[in-house]
This record gives C-alpha cells, sequence and structure tokens, in this order.
C-alpha cells in the first residue's frame, strides 16, 4: 500500500501486469455452458411462428403451397441459425466474464489479494466485477494495515528488555517474545497454544497467574529462579479486556542485578563495620591499658606501642583506600591519561617491592617489550600494579616464582601477572574484585591487607575502558589478565 501511494503510476502498471498474468494463467476456451443458449433458441422458434403467421396472411396458400413449404424450410433454417449465432456470441461472451470473476474468486481464496477482474461492461456482470474489485481493494488494504500493525507488535516485544507472557482467559499461552524463552530456557513452539501449568514448573509463578485469572485484579511478586547463579525477577500481572475475550498479560523484569548490589552493599556495610571495628577495639583497649598505669615494663610499653601503631596504620590504610575508591567511582579522580613506556612503569613497581622480594627469595620473571607503550593514567597504573604484585609476592611461598608478561594486540594491550601460590576457588572467582571480599580472612589480615585492593584495581581498569580477570586453582597459583584500550579507543572514551 505504501508503494502504491508513493507511486501511483507504477503501481498502475504492477496491477496491470498481474491482471495480464491472472489472464494468461486462465483458459484461452472456457468451459461453455449450453443450457445460456435456452433462451436463443425460445427466440429461434417464436421468430419462426411469426414469419409463418405473416405468409399465410398475406399469401394465397393454394397457389403457392410448394412456395410455402421452401419458404418455411428456408426462414426456419435461417432463423435457427442466426438464434444460434446470436446465442453462441452473447452466451460465450457472459460464459466468458463468469469464468474469468470465478477464476478471480479462486485466487483471492488462494491468498492472491493483489489481482483484480479486467472486465469493462455496464450490465449486471461490470456490477458484480466492479464490487469484486472494490473487495478485494478493501481486503488488500486491511490486510496490509494488519501485516503492518503485527510487524511492530513484534518488534516492539523483541525490543524489549523485559520478558512478556500474555494468556487468554482460560490460561492458554496466546504470546511470548524472545526475553521471556531466554529467562526459562524455552523455544517459541515449546508454548505456542499450550496451558501455562503444562510447561511453567514454578508454583509461585504459578499461582499467581492463577489467582489473576480467577479474581480479574493486577498483581505484582518477586519470584526466584534457582541457578547456579539464581536469578530474581519482579512480575507485573495484569488483565486486558477486549469483550468478549479476555487476556492475563505478564511482565518480567529481571531484578537479579539489582539483588545482587543490594547483597553486596549489606555485605559492603557488615565488612567495613567489622575492619574499623577490629582495629579501633584494639588501640582503645592498649591505650586503656598505657593510660591506667599497668603496664611498669618499658619494653612491654613499648610492644604496645608497636601495636597500637601498626592498627592505626591499617585503620589509616582502609580509610585513605576507602577515599580513593569513592573517589574514582564517583568520578571526582578522573583518568589523565598519557603515553608511558610499560617497562618503566613495571620496573618502577617492582623497585618498591624489591625488599619483600629478596625476603621470600622469589624469582621475578618480566617479558615486556621494551618499545611498548601503552595510553593510561601513570598514577593510577601504579596502583594497578602495586596492588597485583603485592598480593602475587604475599600469597606466594618461599623460592616461588612471579612472572609478568606483556603483548601489544589489535586492539588492547594485555599485561599478565601470574604466580605460583597458593590459588583462589573457582566459586571465589566472581567475587574476589567486590570490596572487603577476602578468601581467607585472618590470612589477609596478618598480612596487611585492606580488603579494597582488588576493588580499585577493577575500578581502575574499568574506568580507562579495560577489563580485568582471574585465573587461579588451588595450590597452582593464578593469573591476572588486563586488558588496557590503545590510544585511540582512551581517547574516544575520554571524549565521551
Amino acid at each position: 500500500m505504501n508503494s502504491e501511494q508513493a507511486n501511483p503510476a507504477d503501481a498502475d502498471i504492477s496491477r496491470q501486469s498481474r491482471h495480464r498474468e491472472s489472464r494468461q494463467d486462465a483458459p484461452i476456451f472456457p468451459r461453455f455452458h449450453w443450457e445460456s443458449l435456452a433462451p436463443f433458441l425460445l427466440l429461434a422458434v417464436l421468430l419462426l411462428f411469426l414469419m409463418s403467421g405473416f405468409f399465410l396472411l398475406f399469401y394465397d396458400l393454394s397457389d403457392l403451397e410448394g412456395s410455402f413449404s421452401q419458404f418455411l424450410l428456408l426462414s426456419s433454417t435461417g432463423s435457427l441459425t442466426l438464434s444460434l449465432l446470436l446465442g453462441f456470441f452473447f452466451a460465450r461472451r457472459r460464459s466468458a466474464a463468469l469464468h474469468q470473476i470465478t477464476f478471480f474468486v479462486q485466487r483471492f481464496l488462494q491468498g492472491e489479494t493483489g489481482n483484480s477482474t479486467l472486465i469493462h461492461r455496464t450490465d449486471e456482470m461490470g456490477d458484480l466485477a466492479n464490487a469484486l474489485n472494490r473487495m478485494t481493494a478493501d481486503v488488500q488494504e486491511k490486510i496490509e494495515t494488519l501485516s503492518s500493525d503485527k510487524a511492530k507488535s513484534i518488534a516492539i516485544l523483541s525490543g524489549m528488555v523485559e520478558g512478556v507472557m500474555v494468556l487468554d482467559g482460560k490460561g492458554e499461552v496466546v504470546l511470548t517474545n524472545a526475553p521471556f524463552e531466554k529467562m526459562f530456557g524455552f523455544s517459541p513452539t515449546d508454548l505456542s497454544g499450550r496451558y501455562y501449568y503444562e510447561r511453567l514448573r514454578h508454583h509461585t509463578l504459578n499461582e499467581l497467574i492463577k489467582e489473576v485469572i480467577h479474581t480479574g485484579r493486577s498483581l505484582s511478586k518477586t519470584i526466584e529462579l534457582e541457578g547456579p547463579p539464581p536469578q530474581y525477577f519482579q512480575v507485573q500481572a495484569s488483565v486486558a479486556m477486549f469483550p468478549p475475550h479476555r487476556f492475563v498479560a505478564l511482565v518480567f523484569h529481571d531484578i537479579t542485578e539489582n539483588k545482587r548490589q543490594d547483597q553486596i552493599q549489606k555485605d559492603f556495610v557488615a565488612n567495613v563495620s567489622h575492619e574499623l571495628r577490629t582495629p579501633i577495639s584494639v588501640i582503645k583497649g592498649y591505650i586503656e591499658t598505657l593510660s591506667e598505669g599497668r603496664v611498669e615494663d618499658q619494653a612491654q610499653a613499648k610492644t604496645f606501642l608497636d601495636i597500637i601503631e601498626k592498627n592505626s596504620t591499617r585503620l589509616e590504610n582502609i580509610v585513605l583506600d576507602l577515599l580513593q575508591l569513592s573517589r574514582i567511582e564517583s568520578g571526582l579522580d578522573p583518568v589523565r591519561p598519557g603515553q608511558v613506556s610499560l617497562l618503566d612503569g613495571v620496573q618502577k613497581n617492582i623497585n618498591l617491592l624489591t625488599s619483600l622480594v629478596r625476603k621470600k627469595n622469589l624469582r621475578l620473571t618480566v617479558t615486556v617489550p621494551p618499545t611498548l607503550q601503552i595510553w593510561v593514567d601513570p598514577e593510577k597504573l601504579d596502583q594497578v600494579l602495586t596492588n597485583i604484585l603485592d598480593n602475587a609476592i604475599k600469597y606466594t611461598p618461599e623460592q616461588g616464582e612471579v612472572k609478568i608478561h606483556a603483548l601489544e594486540e589489535e586492539s588492547d594491550i594485555r599485561i599478565t601477572i601470574e604466580d605460583n601460590g597458593i590459588g583462589i576457588p573457582r566459586k571465589e572467582h566472581a567475587r574476589i574484585f567486590e570490596r572487603f571480599y577476602r578468601v581467607d580472612r585472618t590470612r589477609s589480615r596478618e598480612l596487611g591487607g585492606t580488603g579494597l585492593g582488588l576493588a580499585i584495581v577493577r575500578q581502575v581498569v574499568e574506568a580507562h575502558g579495560g577489563k580485568v580477570r582471574v585465573q587461579s586453582e588451588i595450590g597452582k597459583g593464578s593469573k591476572f589478565i588486563l586488558k588496557f584500550p590503545k590510544h585511540s579507543s582512551i581517547e574516544g572514551v575520554n571524549r565521551n
């Protein structure tokens, strides 16, 4: 319909072409209906009687007995022949029109709605053909409108992030979209024409649907799909009335990430409270002991003061890391990239940790091309390398090995820091970059960690438009893989 509106001439040519094809498909000699000749045969007999009566009225039969017989024979034959010829002509013309209309209707029933009958007559056949043409145009317009509406609905449903399922009043599935099918692991054919309780094996969801169908009230409920990992959905069920039909529409909002963030926030509050309370309690206890004068031995007093200093330093580090993490997340400490020699950056941070490396007699291997340049914020690169190298050294046993490897890929600079230390359980990989999350809390505190180092690493790398991940197994060490975009990608991130 849109193309016809845009160019009527082309549309008319197209329709005429289809009409010619339709006429070519029809037989050249349509089936002839001999009963159509009955009126003309009756006319021939009537003409014959009229001519015979005329002849009997005006001529002397006694003299023209032979001539009358001849005339009667000739006139009868001529009238019959003329009537047959006229009858054949008109009957064939009418039969052809009927056949074309019949052929048109048959093609219309087969779904070919773009054709029309090319009958240009002023009799009832013409009226019938015009009526059929108008009907075809109306049906074609309605079909195109329905097709357009259906395409729009499909596009809207497919583009939605939320899952959608529509049921009729009896609970039979009428419609689902791709996100819903992905949520529950169905294919489009698994649900169509089936009742919801035949395929959905979720008691809470089924009870919600059942209540909405029976009461006709809109309801909302949070459901959980068992994992791993578990998924959470906020389901909004409402009733739509299209008399005499009634439908139930269910919209599934994925709130898994919201739940995860809520849990992280709760864990963070609990962890930060614990992390701050522990050194504060230690400091407070030793200060009370010293202030009450119960320590007479100077050596013991010095020990107490050292413990207070150690916990004060730990408390300070926690606060500083929290402030640093908060500034990065809030954008108050933006990335200020510059071109840096990666090898120089690595060597600088290794020099800061040399005493720890020597103390544990570790082998440190650096494989970084001298010419490799990376476009990063130098200070933030130091934070990343220091945190990961410090962890690698702390959690690697004596005479172990730490490797630093870097290479240039098609669109990224890849940095790998690998150790053969104690390793990290696979189930902990997804959480080690969370704030205050520790695999071994006691060991981490003994080694002086704040529990925020890897959280800072992730925030810094992501602020550069990069990614960080870990590969590790218990007893086989850990491998941290950092990917920083090249110069052009970082420029694009900063401009945005």
